[in-house]
């Protein structure tokens, strides 16, 4: 993980799902600081104050931006154009992968997951 002297990095993830904002906060509360957002706007102001070290994006947003769209928004931000995003997902089909890693993610993971196939997602994502 990206940990140096102590310091944890920052990490972003985007998720209507309240439920699924804290297990994931609590999966990683050990190796990031995390934040989250809820919905496409939330998450732009963050992005727009924040820098952060990766992000996790769900796909189906109920609010403003889908995850494709907020993903194309997200590359956008000069900061942010080479920062790993990573989709989290109930897609599953192959198709469904390749449509969203050509839409600016460089990671996809299908729910439900395990905290080791996610943590293995992050560093995948992070050593490109």
């Amino acid at each position: 993980m990206q940990k140096e002297k102590g310091v944890l990095s920052s990490l972003l993830y985007i998720e209507d799902d309240s439920s699924n904002r804290e297990i994931v906060s609590m999966f990683l509360k050990d190796y990031f600081l995390v934040d989250t957002a809820s919905e496409s706007s939330e998450a732009l102001k963050k992005i727009n104050k924040n820098i952060y070290a990766i992000i996790l994006l769900d796909i189906s947003l109920c609010k403003g931006l889908d995850g494709l769209e907020l993903a194309r928004e997200i590359r956008k931000v000069k900061n942010y154009k080479n920062v790993p995003i990573i989709a989290v997902t109930a897609y599953a089909f192959r198709e469904d992968e390749n449509r969203i890693l050509k839409s600016g993610f460089t990671h996809y993971i299908s729910k439900p997951f395990t905290k080791n196939s996610l943590l293995d997602a992050i560093n995948k994502s992070l050593s490109k």
